[in-house]
């Protein structure tokens, strides 16, 4: 029997597209750019949502990294009769394509968590893996703008404040399915993570599997990007899950 998938769910800017990345390195283990095919609340096949996947620019660029075509992506998403159908075709092709070695996908799309609960019912038996960032460093890097541009500090917290509050309602529903990794853990001792991560989703661990990459935490001169008001208010606005967390603001 196959294993079941595992997703890479979470805020932006905490760490997801490296975590997907040393996953990469282990020969059973193969995933996309970032599918976003939970991502939206339109119900699966209606107008909107098929405009919605079909449309973005963002992940037609994903589609084109990943060698899927337009034309072969536009066939799998019209015979699809649900998100998860999608992915599974979706993701056939792509191992064929780019990893034909591979026995295992995962997906690695952060805003896939506001579908999480649609993730967990249509895969029953995925589980799911949530690195987490101090928030302060998350709203820096959306401030920052090299992938995603936030100017709002209540837009940016909100991106943190949000997916914490999901994964902490997924953790109660489905208890023993999701294992959550702080980034500032992961890039200071990599492999140690490496060996909980994939014990926690069955796969074998070697340190050579990783030995060309090399981790370490990226902190933000907070005190140049934001007023002294402007801590304040992250303090303030994320200090709940920040506490939940273990993370310091000030």
């Amino acid at each position: 029997m196959k294993k079941p998938p595992f997703f890479v769910i979470g805020c932006v800017r905490s760490g997801t597209t490296l975590l997907r990345d040393v996953l990469r390195e282990h020969p059973n283990l193969a995933s996309p750019e970032e599918t976003h095919f939970f991502r939206w609340s339109e119900p699966f096949g209606n107008n909107a949502s098929l405009k919605a996947i079909e449309g973005n620019a963002t992940l037609k660029k994903h589609r084109a990294m990943d060698g899927i075509t337009e034309a072969e992506f536009q066939k799998m998403l019209h015979r699809s009769v649900s998100r998860s159908d999608l992915t599974k075709k979706y993701m056939k092709l792509f191992i064929s394509k780019n990893k034909p070695s591979a026995n295992r996908w995962f997906d690695k799309t952060p805003q896939n968590v506001y579908g999480a609960a649609m993730i967990a019912t249509q895969f029953p038996h995925s589980k799911f893996v949530h690195i987490v960032r101090n928030p302060i460093d998350v709203v820096s890097s959306l401030r920052i703008g090299k992938i995603v541009k936030i100017e709002s500090i209540v837009g940016a917290c909100n991106f943190w404040n949000e997916a914490a509050e999901i994964i902490y309602v997924l953790k109660k529903a489905y208890p023993g399915r999701v294992y959550e990794v702080k980034y500032e853990d992961f890039t200071n001792n990599l492999l140690v993570e490496m060996e909980k991560i994939l014990a926690f989703v069955g796969e074998e661990f070697h340190p050579d599997y990783f030995n060309r990459i090399a981790t370490k935490p990226k902190e933000h001169e907070h005190d140049k990007l934001f007023s002294e008001q402007e801590i304040d208010t992250i303090a303030r606005l994320c200090g709940k899950w920040s506490k939940h967390y273990g993370f310091t603001i000030r």
